[in-house]
């Protein structure tokens, strides 16, 4: 009981500039606080994939899971509910597509690829340019996507895709065959 008085008393603002070691303990203090207050911020300092897993489900977490877990109780098991998050969901192919095609970085390339486009052919050109760039990775990472729904549709759609033709070609044909089609 002594002991804790004595320790609540040690942590005021004075003290903590004339003994470093108590400037340790609160920040772990804070550190802890932190990673309880904001929900997934522990399991993303864990790095592990359990980790990742907490903080896509955007609060649905306890915030102790993953490897950070294991360095406060001493357990070496990720939480249960870190395993049972990880059969939950299944992506498939067009679930990695969208997240892939929404991102900056498609965006810049697929934007980049059609400047040479005509104003009235960019949006198509986008379009069939993110195809293409998304069929490059597939073929480049096809063993990781093996087995996902939808894969083996999407495969076949990229077989179709003529390599030798770039999206500012494509877009233009695409085009020319609308305009002939309403003639």
């Amino acid at each position: 009981k002594l002991m804790f008085q004595q320790k609540a008393q040690a942590l005021t603002c004075s003290d903590l500039t004339q003994h470093p070691l108590r400037i340790g303990e609160v920040a772990r203090l804070c550190l802890l606080a932190l990673l309880v207050a904001v929900p997934g911020a522990a399991a993303a300092l864990g790095g592990s994939r359990a980790g990742q897993q907490a903080v896509s489900r955007k609060g649905k977490t306890w915030p102790f899971s993953g490897s950070l877990s294991s360095l406060l109780h001493g357990s070496a098991e990720p939480s249960t509910a870190a395993a049972a998050g990880s059969t939950e969901h299944r992506k498939s192919i067009q679930d990695i597509k969208d997240e892939v095609m929404l991102s900056a970085a498609f965006g810049k390339k697929t934007d980049a690829l059609c400047t040479d486009a005509a104003e009235s052919e960019r949006a198509k050109c986008r379009q069939l340019a993110g195809g293409r760039l998304f069929c490059a990775l597939m073929h480049r990472q096809e063993e990781r996507y093996e087995g996902m729904p939808g894969a083996a549709e999407e495969k076949e759609r990229c077989s179709e895709v003529d390599t030798m033709e770039t999206a500012v070609e494509a877009a233009t044909d695409a085009h020319l065959q609308e305009e002939a089609d309403k003639a």
